[in-house]
């Protein structure tokens, strides 16, 4: 019996959220990311924006603590995605499962296991077994979470799965490459009233990553109100800050409150590297912000791969474990804002592909740190070329498919990437689920045909890395040419799958 199989499991092993401190909850995380492709039918889960994530140490942190379920069903075009609160992921299922863990709200899955005929009851155990032990059912075999009330659109996701708010155009420093460079200074910021009515919104639409930007978000004096207003809604907040403007008593409320992240940036495993760009002195600066912030709140270390530091990332993830950080973060420099007139700091496909080389091999060693790497960025022409990455039919990029950005006045785009033509609308004027269901230029990036049948058309990587260099959105990415000279052989990294499920 399907009860029985479940108890004996149980006693077996415990589910990742049993008897297990915060930081040990977070461990795990990582390797389910592997899993979830074969679990979810087809239409495996994108994870965070282009970036690689090398795990370095678990510190106790806090993880979002609510009343609310932990698991939330946001209905798909698809079928579903499933939203857990308590790792702040998602989870991508077709029609059949989404229809089991809905009838898992009021049916016991271990009845639906026995009443299955005899070819259903191995596929149903498989999917149960799975499931179980990433904790998506309570101890009598229920779905432990609530599923929103929505018709999803036919081809696109009910709402982004990760939005970019930007909260203040000004910064405290003025680095040579940053996106914040280019930035309107004089747009009125989004009131509290405002925001409220977005993570409303947002909530709504199934949309519970918020990354919360700028310039730099600690200049926002009420920066923690809007972020207890985004947690009131369910939200996710992670924010991304230079670190030098925090004080002790700064460094203690962020302890405080449910960040789901914390990006400290620092682009260099020595100071003459990172002061090149962010300037001089950052780098013992942020180091002493870092030893304070350590007592009180988990963080991670943000490293942007350019040419001339391409070769300190692995020195990187070890100054990361040596700060306390939880986790190091990768990711290219993209030729948008500052560092569009900065060609010399552009990296090549093979200067990113050394950078990730060089730290996936770190392991645990005498320092006891544990290491393993998560994802590679997924939108680069190196996933599409091991993986076959897809997102909604658009090769490798997630732009108006999986994220999308609001400026600080409100202006809506699909990147920020993507610059002021692409701007569509404001959610002044226009409510952001209408902005991002019908928004023309969202329904024009999501029908580019994206699918590298053509040598004229985008068929992988970054799109506005093909806008900036070759004029067109939908033109190949130029990382794809250095992609194609270097010989075929597997991926040392993991690289996430996402294909849309063709009918």
């Amino acid at each position: 019996m399907a009860r029985a199989w479940f108890r004996r499991q149980r006693l077996a092993a415990p589910r990742p959220h049993e008897g297990r401190d915060e930081g040990s909850r977070e461990k795990l995380a990582p390797r389910a990311s592997a899993e979830d492709g074969r679990a979810c039918h087809r239409f495996a889960r994108t994870d965070r924006s282009a970036l690689g994530a090398l795990h370095l140490r678990h510190r106790p942190g806090r993880c979002p603590v609510s009343p609310r379920p932990p698991l939330v069903l946001v209905p798909q075009f698809f079928g579903s995605t499933v939203f857990d609160r308590r790792t702040s992921r998602y989870f991508p299922f077709d029609h059949e499962a989404t229809d089991v863990l809905l009838r898992a709200r009021s049916v016991s899955l271990g009845d639906m296991i026995d009443a299955a005929p005899p070819e259903r009851k191995d596929a149903l155990g498989a999917f149960a077994e799975a499931f179980y032990r990433k904790d998506f059912f309570t101890h009598d075999l229920r779905f432990d979470g609530e599923a929103l009330d929505l018709v999803p659109p036919a081809d696109h996701l009910t709402g982004p799965l990760a939005v970019h708010l930007e909260v203040v155009a000004a910064c405290n420093l003025t680095c040579s490459h940053c996106f914040a460079g280019e930035l309107p200074r004089r747009e009125p910021p989004l009131t509290l009233a405002e925001l409220d009515t977005l993570f409303a919104t947002l909530a709504r639409m199934g949309s519970f990553r918020l990354g919360l930007t700028g310039g730099e978000p600690l200049l926002r004096k009420d920066l923690f109100d809007i972020l207890d207003l985004a947690t009131s809604h369910g939200l996710h907040p992670c924010l991304t800050t230079n670190a030098l403007m925090l004080t002790e008593e700064t460094a203690k409320k962020l302890g405080e409150r449910s960040l789901v992240w914390l990006n400290v940036s620092l682009d260099g495993a020595t100071a003459a590297t990172n002061d090149a760009v962010r300037g001089a002195g950052t780098f013992d600066r942020v180091l002493e912000k870092l030893a304070m912030l350590r007592a009180h709140a988990r963080f991670s270390l943000a490293f942007t791969v350019m040419r001339h530091n391409a070769d300190e990332a692995r020195a990187f993830a070890e100054l990361a474990a040596k700060t306390g950080a939880f986790t190091a973060v990768f990711r290219p420099l993209y030729p948008v804002g500052s560092a569009e007139a900065r060609e010399e700091l552009w990296p090549s496909f093979a200067d990113y592909e050394r950078a990730l080389d060089s730290i996936w091999t770190l392991g645990g060693d005498e320092a006891g740190r544990s290491a393993a790497v998560r994802a590679i960025d997924p939108f680069s022409p190196k996933s599409r070329h091991d993986s076959q990455a897809v997102v909604h039919d658009n090769w490798g990029c997630g732009a108006g498919n999986t994220v999308c950005s609001i400026s600080v006045g409100g202006d809506v785009n699909p990147c920020s990437f993507l610059g002021p033509t692409f701007v569509e609308g404001n959610i002044r004027r226009t409510p952001f689920d209408r902005i991002w269901s019908e928004g023309e230029r969202f329904r024009r990036i999501r029908g580019l045909p994206g699918d590298g049948t053509g040598t004229a058309t985008f068929g992988g990587g970054c799109r506005a890395r093909s806008l900036v260099i070759a004029g067109d959105v939908n033109a190949p990415d130029p990382w794809l040419a250095e992609h194609e000279r270097v010989p075929a052989r597997r991926n040392p990294l993991t690289v996430l799958r996402a294909q849309r499920r063709l009918a």
